[in-house]
């Protein structure tokens, strides 16, 4: 195997770690406030909020949020590999 296909394969294995490791901590957060309102709109007698409202546009944001910060890693990557492959020719 060359070295730019296992360094390119280091290089999206880092940046799905990003991805899953960013993406995780948002929707445990998400979880978190979601089921800290919950709890207080059943304490006050409220309706309870439906979870595709309250819960699931928190998921997509942490999903585009999580992808925004890979862009960087991948780019990094490309731009890397870039020059490491110039040089070696």
């Amino acid at each position: 195997m060359s070295r730019l296909a296992v360094g390119s394969a280091l290089w999206l294995a880092a940046a799905f770690v990003v991805w899953n490791v960013i993406f995780d901590r948002l929707v445990s957060d998400a979880a978190v406030a979601f089921t800290r309102d919950q709890i207080r709109r059943e304490q006050q007698a409220m309706p309870l909020t439906p979870i595709q409202v309250g819960f699931s546009p928190q998921v997509r944001q942490a999903a585009w949020s999580a992808s925004l910060w890979t862009s960087p890693v991948i780019g990094a990557g490309v731009l890397l590999l870039y020059v490491t492959y110039r040089r070696s020719h």
